[in-house]
């Protein structure tokens, strides 16, 4: 685990844009579901999707590339632990618009020599290697 200082921020509105883990029928999800309610998932523009080890993270990019996620409500105290989670393991909080509303989103800072997945889309990714 990576030790960082976490800053606590939170969405304005309670809402979230997840890609890996925390994605509906994911491991995450299972533990925060009740925490959590799932309004929609879209195809998020302007970003790149990488395998690092076990887990995944998205970077910014100026490329074509998007990226697949789950928008939630946080409906419960839990977002704190979600963000402690997050920062913990080297995420950064971001924000960013879909359709027209502000979204909080994790990302990560330093692609090294992580794995791209081409397709953007964990949940697809993850069953195809099972």
């Amino acid at each position: 685990m990576r030790s960082g200082k976490s800053i606590l921020k939170m969405n304005k509105s309670s809402l979230y844009a997840f890609y890996e883990s925390l994605r509906k029928g994911m491991s995450n999800y299972d533990r925060y579901k009740e925490a959590m309610m799932y309004l929609y998932s879209i195809r998020l523009n302007g970003f790149k999707l990488y395998l690092m080890g076990e887990y995944l993270c998205i970077t910014k990019s100026d490329t074509e590339n998007s990226v697949v996620v789950g928008v939630f409500k946080i409906i419960h105290l839990s977002w704190k632990e979600i963000h402690d989670m997050e920062i913990e393991e080297g995420y950064f909080y971001d924000e960013v618009t879909i359709q027209n509303e502000r979204i909080g989103i994790y990302l990560y800072a330093a692609i090294e020599n992580f794995i791209e997945v081409k397709e953007g889309d964990w949940v697809s990714f993850f069953r195809e290697k099972k």
